[in-house]
């Protein structure tokens, strides 16, 4: 998704365009931005000075559903945590969700130290980037409140929670995406675990009270998403509790399995793909065989996971 590389800067202008109408920031380079003017018609130049950005009368409505909330919620944790990203530093909107992420998760973090690459890799899933990139290094570091990662501990033990004071339900997230983005635990009234991966172990941390309340499980309809739905639903069977896979609300936003960035495919050679067929509901065995006939898959990102959350409860 080509706004998920815009950085603080685009976002404060695009916050400045709802507000105040115009911008002379200089942000027209931009892919995304560029985007906007010349083919979507959602902003425009100043016909008199074309190096101040405006936006035409499908702006409002845009901005209200794509950036918004993201930008108040970010806003908000930058100036709790006295942390003030210039154009120069290029904090990207990832890198402000990642830390809030972590700081949500704070205590857990610092009670389990560990090396900055292996720190890196699984927040902003570069091993080096926090080595090349100083501001959000040292924005990690205040939060933390340390100086440096200890090298003697390189098992991550982390137990990544959003929590919700009165939850009604628990969500399982296979990625780190929702997770980013805490105010949807806020809004959908859950409180949201990361399971993705070979993360599956901090089930057992889950005390038996919360287990009282609904599970779901949201998660990338793919092979390895959906063999993680199994292995932790096998694993709450243990447990005598029930998981509900989470259904995509727009089961037709398909993607190619075979795109660069993603690894999952299909095994045609086994029916269903190997998945074993009894942990899936009829109108979920309806979709996995579809997504397989034509090696598709649907990425957890594209959920409206609040609205689905609600349907539900």
């Amino acid at each position: 998704m080509m706004n998920k590389n815009i950085t603080w800067k685009e976002l404060k202008a695009l916050d400045d365009l709802y507000h105040l109408k115009r911008t002379r920031a200089v942000i027209q380079s931009h892919p995304y931005i560029n985007y906007l003017i010349h083919d979507k018609g959602i902003l425009d130049l100043k016909p008199d000075n074309i190096k101040v950005i405006i936006p035409t009368e499908k702006y409002e409505d845009f901005y209200e559903q794509e950036f918004k909330k993201t930008h108040d919620e970010a806003k908000r944790f930058l100036i709790e945590n006295d942390i003030k990203p210039t154009a120069n530093k290029g904090f990207s909107i990832e890198d402000i969700k990642t830390l809030m992420l972590i700081a949500e998760n704070k205590e857990e973090l610092k009670n389990n130290p560990t090396t900055i690459e292996d720190f890196s890799n699984e927040f902003f899933d570069i091993s080096k980037y926090l080595k090349n990139k100083k501001s959000v290094r040292d924005a990690v570091f205040k939060i933390l409140n340390i100086e440096r990662f200890s090298l003697d501990k390189k098992e991550n033990q982390w137990r990544l929670v959003v929590d919700n004071k009165s939850p009604k339900a628990i969500v399982m997230c296979e990625n780190k995406s929702f997770l980013k983005q805490p105010w949807i635990a806020k809004e959908a009234q859950v409180k949201m675990w990361y399971v993705g991966g070979n993360n599956i172990a901090i089930i057992d941390d889950i005390d038996e009270y919360e287990l009282m309340k609904p599970i779901y499980y949201s998660c990338d309809w793919d092979k390895v998403g959906l063999e993680i739905f199994t292995r932790i639903n096998e694993k709450l069977k243990e447990r005598n509790k029930n998981i509900q896979l989470l259904y995509p609300n727009e089961p037709h936003k398909r993607r190619s399995t075979y795109i660069d960035y993603h690894d999952s495919h299909w095994d045609l050679t086994k029916t269903f793909s190997g998945l074993k067929i009894e942990n899936f509901s009829k109108r979920d065995i309806q979709l996995i065989k579809t997504l397989i006939e034509k090696e598709e898959w649907i990425e957890e990102e594209s959920f409206d996971l609040i609205r689905i959350i609600k349907d539900l409860l």
